[in-house]
């Protein structure tokens, strides 16, 4: 009895190692779809990179799969592998601008944030359905970084503040260092301003950098 239940184990293991054996790369397509549509992300991006795999050793490219695998491979936060895969569907001209978005969250994610500026500025100029989202993606970027060094200048200003009325010389040669860091801070948030004049937080901080670098004609044409 415990020989014959050995046997059907073993015979077990043999005829699932044939099944796997003899799929072939649209059974793995069909089966990285079913595992898409129940959120079983990883399953869907593993099959999914075995149909391209197959297809690819034949000579063959179904466009699908690069893209179904990127949107995979984003869903689970692995963003840098989801990244050669819509570089991929973008070459082959398959849902290039849904791509492109995506791929530009990606970057956002990675703060690969030269590669992100120049996604956002192709998907502004080729996609004029998402060239908002470019848009908002990229003015998020310059708002973000101009008010780091904003935020920095504003805090090394107030803690020389008490040296005005203590050390007079000192405080002026540490104001200069601040100015000079407000003056960092103008290029990003201008790049802002430009994409989204509206945006008051960015104006607010332009304007006050603008008044302590005494130019006056700037601050006011916000």
């Amino acid at each position: 009895m415990k020989k014959l239940f050995v046997t059907v184990i073993l015979m077990a293991g043999i005829s699932l190692l044939i099944n796997a054996q003899d799929k072939t790369a649209k059974d793995y397509k069909i089966e990285g779809a079913d595992a898409f549509k129940a959120k079983d992300y990883q399953k869907g991006l593993n099959a999914f990179a075995q149909a391209i795999k197959m297809y690819e050793a034949d000579g063959k490219i179904d466009t699908t799969l690069y893209f179904n695998a990127g949107v995979c491979a984003l869903k689970i936060e692995n963003y840098n592998n989801c990244i050669p895969y819509f570089d991929r569907s973008i070459e082959l001209g398959y849902k290039t601008c849904v791509a492109l978005l995506y791929k530009a969250n990606a970057l956002k994610k990675l703060e690969k944030n030269t590669e992100l500026e120049q996604v956002c500025n192709q998907g502004m100029t080729t996609c004029s359905e998402s060239a908002g989202k470019f848009n908002e993606l990229l003015f998020q970027y310059y708002l973000k970084e101009g008010l780091d060094i904003f935020n920095n200048a504003a805090k090394m200003q107030a803690d020389i503040t008490p040296l005005a009325k203590t050390d007079a010389e000192k405080y002026k040669a540490e104001m200069e260092k601040v100015k000079a860091e407000f003056t960092k801070s103008l290029p990003m948030l201008e790049k802002a301003n430009k994409l989204m004049p509206t945006d008051e937080n960015c104006k607010k901080a332009l304007k006050q950098a603008y008044e302590l670098l005494e130019m006056k004609d700037k601050a006011a044409a916000l």
